[in-house]
């Protein structure tokens, strides 16, 4: 079942068709074997040259604050491990739908006044919705790559907004640090970086040089073994919340069950109220 983008569904400013796309998503996504959905994205949209603006819920804090919580309760539930229930991911902390010139995984310059009023608000009301785990901005802020941004990820996130799952990279965006934005000396050095940052997983599609790098920087005493067991202690939380060790397989009658004519009316609702008029041409309404 394909939901209207997430600016669409924003713009029927219904919470509850919002939760039960959620629970209609993540039925699906775990039917096909899949307990952890990278979504919602909890960016706010305010850059209309930004290419991936339609994954947002829209420019309004209350409004997407309020569609991405709804979203994620219906997703979740009040038990995860349940066969038709999965985990969320909010995307893309921080400022990542921000950049100054309009192009994906590009800068953005965002005053503290701003991002207190604008762009933190909405990440917080998805960690009081129960998102048990974040994805990291690919971009920078303020010149700070935010994957080695250690006041973002550590200081805001778990301090003030009481974050207290997993923090996973974005796509191959710890190596970045190295190979684009310059910051760290070595491909290692950006895995110290990001680790001692805040980020608790990466996520790679290829390269599985991180887990040799981290191992060495153990040995070495760089990357102390406390903030290992940190991180692994958040990932195998969020594996428990699943049910994940008491059964990791699919319940394979609910494939079965797909595709449900319920599901594409509920769709089909979604899809109409989304409907906006952007001309009112030849007068079709006063």
């Amino acid at each position: 079942t394909l939901f209207p983008q997430a600016i669409s569904m924003a713009a029927t400013w219904n919470t509850e068709i919002a939760k039960q796309s959620g629970e209609i998503t993540s039925l699906e996504t775990k039917a096909s074997g899949i307990a952890w959905n990278y979504y919602p994205v909890m960016d706010i949209g305010r850059q209309p040259l930004w290419s991936r603006l339609w994954e947002t819920f829209g420019e309004d804090v209350y409004l997407a604050s309020q569609m991405g919580a709804s979203y994620i309760k219906g997703a979740q539930g009040d038990d995860m491990s349940a066969p038709n229930k999965l985990a969320t991911c909010l995307k893309h902390y921080v400022g990542y739908s921000f950049p100054i010139n309009g192009l994906d995984r590009t800068p953005a310059w965002i005053s503290e006044r701003m991002m207190r009023e604008y762009f933190l608000p909405t990440f917080e009301a998805g960690i009081l919705a129960g998102s048990p785990s974040v994805m990291v901005n690919s971009g920078e802020v303020d010149g700070i790559p935010v994957h080695s941004d250690y006041y973002l990820l550590t200081e805001v996130l778990r301090g003030e907004l009481k974050f207290d799952g997993v923090v996973v990279s974005d796509w191959e965006d710890i190596a970045r640090l190295f190979t684009r934005d310059k910051v760290a000396n070595s491909p290692k050095d950006a895995v110290r970086m990001a680790v001692m940052a805040g980020i608790d997983m990466s996520m790679v599609p290829y390269n599985f040089s991180f887990y040799d790098h981290l191992l060495e920087l153990v040995k070495e005493g760089t990357v102390p073994m406390k903030r290992i067991d940190e991180a692994v202690s958040r990932i195998l939380k969020v594996k428990v919340q699943l049910g994940l060790f008491e059964n990791p397989y699919p319940d394979k009658t609910m494939k079965d069950k797909l595709p449900v004519d319920e599901f594409t009316k509920i769709n089909l609702q979604a899809a109409t109220e989304s409907i906006t008029l952007v001309k009112n041409q030849d007068n079709l309404l006063p």
